[in-house]
């Protein structure tokens, strides 16, 4: 015959037994969670950091890119303006030889061919942008005029009064300075170069 005594210990016993695995189970189970939550913010910090050196290299190419671009576009600026810089000298000598012509020389076939080139040309270089410097009878601007000399006794006048190269602009930048000489302003003539210049003007 069983003691019952001996029942109650036994299923006592085996209660204690279960709870204790149940609570084992329990704590398994709260380290295995504990460690995925762990583990997963690991991942999300990596992913952070993935993300922002993915942003800094993105950053970085965007840059670069944008430097290339504007370096290269400055380099064909310049290049562009040495070009029209070396033009320069042969507009001076075409100008002279059309300002040397008389009325005749205008009207015949070879004057007349002579001045159309220089219009195409003069056309040419508007389009790029270049613009002559007006000089004479304007105040001297040594940002745009290269003196030369003063007229004796002119003193701390501030005209210019001849012009012995004419200086150009490109856009806002002065390709070429004009050669000047400073005087007074009742000194700056209105020279036959005046009318000439205007008429050629006209002209284009």
């Amino acid at each position: 015959m069983r003691d019952p005594n001996t029942d109650e210990q036994t299923d006592n016993l085996n209660g204690t037994e279960e709870q204790d695995a149940s609570a084992d189970e329990e704590t398994s189970q709260q380290t295995k969670t504990g460690s995925m939550e762990e583990e997963l913010e690991n991942e999300r910090q990596r992913s952070a950091e993935y993300l922002d050196q993915a942003q800094r290299a993105r950053a970085e190419l965007v840059n670069y890119r944008r430097r290339t671009e504007e370096e290269l576009a400055r380099m064909q600026k310049l290049a562009g303006e040495r070009v029209l810089a070396k033009i320069l000298p042969a507009i001076d000598d075409l100008d002279r030889a059309i300002k040397s012509m008389d009325a005749a020389d205008r009207q015949s076939s070879w004057g007349e061919g002579i001045i159309l080139v220089q219009k195409k040309i003069w056309g040419m270089l508007e389009s790029e942008g270049v613009s002559p410097i007006e000089s004479l009878g304007k105040p001297f601007d040594p940002s745009v005029h290269e003196a030369i000399s003063m007229q004796e006794g002119a003193g701390g006048a501030t005209t210019v009064v001849q012009e012995f190269q004419r200086g150009f602009m490109l856009g806002d930048r002065v390709l070429r300075p004009a050669m000047v000489v400073v005087g007074s302003a009742e000194d700056a003539p209105a020279t036959d170069e005046d009318t000439d210049d205007t008429e050629t003007r006209e002209e284009r």
